[in-house]
């Protein structure tokens, strides 16, 4: 439940579009693409637990943050629901070469209508909402913050459409301004004026709107300079988007459904604002793990759909491995340094940690299920990643709706980490048939991947030294 994503890159992202990858160079070309998005979310991650910490530690309580999160997360969830997998699509016709210009022109009209569409529609729906899964929502904040989704589907749209032509160093320096402006808004509109749920809802308000200005700006100096490509075909688009929907709706209900289910099933407002500021920030705290397969995943999709079937799956093997051993580090680390923070720094949200441990396990899984699920929609089988994505929300839908009167948030912990371990079970046996290779080669780290990543990490070090170098004037 992260409140708020980047580039130090010094990759020359022309030669990254125009050169197919293959065997070697095509997991060289990742890693350092990869790397040079983790070294900015490196940063990107500070900020946002910082801001994070500065909202729920100004805001004092759970039932403070909890209303602010059930605010914020609204205009995710209305995306997720109806942009119809269509961003999933721009990006997957992007890494296929598709005209810039066609794919900027479809995203203006989608998000346009779409977004025209569900505002209406939610406008008119709040009063029954706020009765059952936005219990936790304040009424003038849900209608204050529905202007934010013509931003944020253009945001999502644009970019998708950037990661997919691999031009990460303008998104992701987007995405850091992004979060120093959260962190700012905070401090300003929380700390120094004291306007408490409504200043962070308006920090998030006007960030979102600066988000979009900025990437609209991108976009269009990446279409004055890359005319090549036939245009994408608005069918196309949304036969391949319809393909991706069902997985989309189901991941995003996977991850976010117990938020909704935990205001439902609260016997008041205050309880629901209460459990789910405790529930969020535990969330949050595992999140964390997220930052690499987050990464990864971003630039896998449209680099395997540019490659061919026997490059893509030399590929997977490394990366997959890499990955997990990675996300078992940070989540080993991570434990000792949520018991201490909270305990220092916000003991109000001590209840907090049974369900971080509780869900951790299943952030790891997850971790796995991300990575899978970029391979198999860039060898273009979305309709699969679909079905996997589903059969893990019928899992997770009535095991939440069991466990959380039960036990509160410590089972929508446990749900979440039945059906994400479901989800990453369905989506490894996919890739591993679909790549050729047995599970044991994609899941087992091994010596040469403990390798990889000692050179991965030097790689990310000298790029934040050379970084620091730069701006201090002084020669790495």
């Amino acid at each position: 439940m992260s409140e708020s994503k980047t580039e130090l890159s010094t990759i020359d992202t022309e030669q990254a579009m125009e050169t197919p990858p293959s065997g070697r160079r095509a997991g060289a070309g990742l890693a350092t693409q990869v790397s040079a998005i983790f070294a900015t979310r490196v940063v990107i991650l500070v900020i946002t637990v910082l801001t994070s910490l500065v909202i729920t530690r100004l805001l004092g309580t759970a039932e403070e943050r909890g209303a602010y999160v059930a605010v914020v997360t609204l205009p995710g969830m209305l995306s997720a629901v109806a942009m119809l997998g269509l961003p999933g699509a721009v990006n997957y016709y992007a890494g296929r070469g598709a005209s810039v210009d066609s794919l900027l022109r479809a995203s203006l009209i989608f998000a346009s209508v779409i977004s025209a569409a569900i505002i209406v529609l939610v406008w008119f729906s709040l009063p029954l909402l706020e009765q059952s899964i936005l219990k936790g929502a304040p009424d003038h904040l849900a209608r204050w913050i529905l202007v934010t989704i013509p931003a944020g589907m253009l945001t999502s749209f644009g970019g998708t459409l950037l990661y997919g032509r691999q031009q990460v160093k303008g998104y992701n320096a987007i995405l850091l301004m992004q979060s120093i402006g959260l962190l700012g808004g905070a401090i300003v509109l929380v700390g120094v004026l004291g306007l408490g749920v409504d200043g962070a809802v308006a920090t998030s308000v006007g960030v979102s709107l600066a988000t979009v200005a900025a990437i609209t700006f991108v976009l269009l100096r990446l279409r004055a300079r890359d005319r090549r490509g036939e245009p994408a075909s608005m069918r196309g688009l949304v036969g391949y988007g319809a393909k991706l929907y069902p997985a989309s709706v189901s991941g995003y209900f996977n991850y976010r459904a117990d938020n909704y289910i935990i205001q439902a099933m609260a016997p008041s407002k205050e309880v629901a604002k209460s459990n789910l500021g405790l529930y969020s920030w535990a969330v949050t705290m595992a999140e964390v793990v997220f930052l690499v397969p987050e990464s990864v995943a971003a630039m896998l999709l449209p680099r395997v759909a540019g490659s061919s079937p026997e490059e893509a799956s030399a590929l997977l093997a490394r990366v997959s491995r890499t990955t997990l051993l990675i996300a078992l580090l940070v989540a080993a680390a991570l434990i000792p340094a949520a018991f201490l923070g909270v305990h220092l720094i916000l003991p109000n949200y001590v209840g907090c940690l049974p369900a971080f441990l509780a869900i951790l396990p299943g952030v790891v899984a997850l971790c796995m299920a991300k990575v899978m699920t970029s391979y198999v929609g860039g060898r273009g089988r979305p309709g699969r990643a679909s079905v996997a994505a589903t059969i893990a929300l019928a899992v997770n839908l009535p095991l939440n709706l069991t466990l959380i009167p039960w036990i509160g948030i410590v089972g929508a912990s446990l749900s979440s980490v039945v059906s994400y371990s479901v989800l990453a079970a369905i989506m490894v046996g996919l890739a591993s048939k679909m790549s050729g290779q047995p599970i044991t080669a994609l899941c087992l780290p091994r010596v040469e991947d403990a390798r990889f990543l000692m050179a991965g990490l030097g790689r990310l070090w000298r790029r934040l030294a050379g970084t620091r170098s730069a701006g201090s004037g002084k020669p790495s």
